[in-house]
């Protein structure tokens, strides 16, 4: 009954909006006027298109679905124009002098509720990627070109303010930035994130805000994504400490913590890693954020005379918003590889070509060195409407090894500038 009528009312609505007014129109007209049997057919089509696409948002609302995402694609200009065409030591922005696409995403999500019925408590998502981006980010991978990002039910359990409970592939809890360039204030990642964080988690995971000042979330981990490639299934635990004590200003804690494989002929190890960031809303225009962390991994490392793999670093950020449309974005940033782990480890290969130090070719990659790196990024922002974000970014690298490419020999520095381009939908 209920299927007929919702049929009825989109068949109604269907009806007045498709604009069927043809008699009307007509009857104008001295004496009687005969619509064409073409015409009839067009009307008649355009009112099951329209009756389709109301049923559509009447069924999407009743279940509480949301569908949205967004496309972006970039230009990347390396000053130092390397004969194989790639930034050295980049995450996503990996091609030089050339087009990139990066995205396309797509998103289908059912948000949980934490009061109403069972049914309102129970949600999900699962995030669709394409693009060049999509076979670093690590997730379910379908191919070179897309995989299944996030995959994951959630409920609400009802104990105290609720429990979020969610099982599957989930982004991870560690870090200030985020696979999802949208949502960072740089179009290019820092090396923080793109070598020394995972990208998603899989497993289950537990959030309950205390209050509106304090949440923690736990999660146990059977596998995570991130630079480094991994087929092992260790077990590991992250965790998020989020304290708020005013809007302005936000506290995030992290750890994470397990067994995590070494790099080719050491046996592996502990993985320890620490650290947080600060946000702090300066203005209703302006923010900044620090994040820091230390990361150790025993027995991983084969160039360190203990055999750990320590990777540390800290990153500022400066966000201002000088109008509606127009806004500036400054991030600088200290890493250290200690170990020789975390950076070098790609290859010249057509995908993915993420983290390609001097010295990689189509099956190896660079000899293992530890160095200290340090970048500074500028990004002039550009929004001519909601959904249209635009990104101009000047970004200077500098290694204390030779790790970066001029022409055909070693350098140890990279300037680079992007045009990024990205619509929501």
């Amino acid at each position: 009954m209920r299927r007929v009528s919702v049929r009825v009312l989109a068949s109604f609505f269907a009806l007045v909006l498709s604009g069927v007014t043809g008699y009307v129109i007509d009857a104008r007209a001295d004496g009687p006027v005969h619509v064409p049997f073409e015409r009839l057919e067009h009307l008649g089509l355009r009112v099951k298109e329209t009756e389709e696409a109301i049923e559509k948002t009447i069924v999407s609302k009743s279940l509480g679905l949301k569908f949205y995402g967004y496309l972006e694609g970039s230009y990347t200009q390396n000053f130092n124009n390397p004969s194989n065409r790639i930034n050295q030591l980049r995450i996503f922005d990996v091609n030089s002098n050339e087009f990139r696409p990066n995205l396309a995403q797509l998103v289908l999500e059912r948000e949980a509720k934490s009061d109403g019925s069972g049914l309102d408590r129970l949600g999900g998502k699962v995030k669709f990627n394409a693009g060049r981006d999509s076979d670093f980010i690590g997730g379910m991978n379908l191919s070179d070109w897309a995989d299944f990002q996030e995959v994951y039910a959630q409920y609400i359990v009802p104990v105290g303010a609720g429990l979020d409970i969610k099982l599957g592939q989930v982004n991870s809890l560690v870090g200030y930035e985020v696979v999802e360039s949208p949502y960072n204030g740089n179009y290019s990642r820092s090396w923080l994130f793109g070598l020394g964080q995972p990208f998603t988690t899989r497993g289950v995971r537990g959030t309950y805000a205390f209050d509106k000042h304090v949440s923690l979330s736990v999660g146990v981990i059977a596998f995570i994504n991130s630079a480094r490639a991994n087929t092992r299934y260790d077990p590991l635990t992250e965790a998020a400490l989020t304290i708020s004590p005013s809007d302005r200003v936000t506290l995030v804690l992290y750890n994470l913590l397990g067994q995590r494989p070494g790099a080719v002929g050491t046996p592996g190890g502990m993985l320890v890693q620490v650290g947080g960031y600060l946000s702090l809303h300066l203005t209703d225009r302006a923010s900044a954020i620090i994040e820091s962390y230390y990361a150790n991994q025993a027995n991983s490392s084969t160039i360190s005379p203990a055999g750990n793999a320590r990777w540390n670093g800290v990153a500022g950020y400066l966000i201002y918003d000088m109008t509606k449309e127009w806004g500036i974005r400054v991030r600088s940033e200290l890493y250290e590889d200690a170990g020789g782990f975390t950076t070098c480890e790609g290859t010249t290969a057509y995908q993915p070509r993420a983290n390609v130090c001097f010295g990689a070719t189509s099956t190896t990659s660079a000899p293992p060195v530890g160095q200290t790196l340090w970048e500074v990024t500028t990004t002039l922002q550009y929004k001519p409407f909601k959904s249209l974000t635009t990104r101009l970014e000047y970004r200077y690298d500098k290694s204390n090894q030779h790790v970066f490419q001029i022409g055909e020999r070693a350098a140890t520095y990279q300037p680079t500038l992007s045009l990024d381009v990205i619509y929501l939908f």
